[in-house]
């Protein structure tokens, strides 16, 4: 699980990606599905990551997405690194975006489509 750290940034990206592109013809139902479904969906992928690396016993994990710059000896990544802070501290920023996702479809229920996408 811990090959899809990456999905972690990819679900809310693309949640994002979608409300924007059809933040006026989709409905509260619609936007907030998309909104709390990729908040949670990366929840999903964090918690499933901490199981993973629960078992690993401190060890760091690096996760290259993509080789930037390579000159010689000189390289520079663009990578995601899971160390036992980071992974607690993953954890607590995707649950409280979750919670915050859940508590804004209430809050935000009597807002136009078009300001309630853009707030998600």
């Amino acid at each position: 699980m811990l090959n899809l750290l990456w999905l972690v940034l990819a679900f809310p990206l693309a949640g994002t990606c979608l409300l924007l592109a059809g933040a006026r013809r989709l409905g509260h139902r619609a936007t907030a599905a998309i909104g709390v479904g990729s908040a949670g969906l990366s929840l999903l992928v964090t918690l499933g990551a901490l199981v993973s690396y629960a078992g690993m016993h401190g060890e760091v994990v690096t996760q290259t997405l993509y080789r930037w710059i390579a000159a010689g000896n000189f390289t520079v990544d663009l990578s995601l690194r899971l160390d036992s802070l980071s992974a607690v501290m993953l954890f607590f920023v995707t649950v409280v975006g979750f919670l915050i996702h859940v508590y804004s479809v209430g809050y935000m229920h009597d807002e136009a489509a078009t300001a309630y996408a853009r707030y998600f």
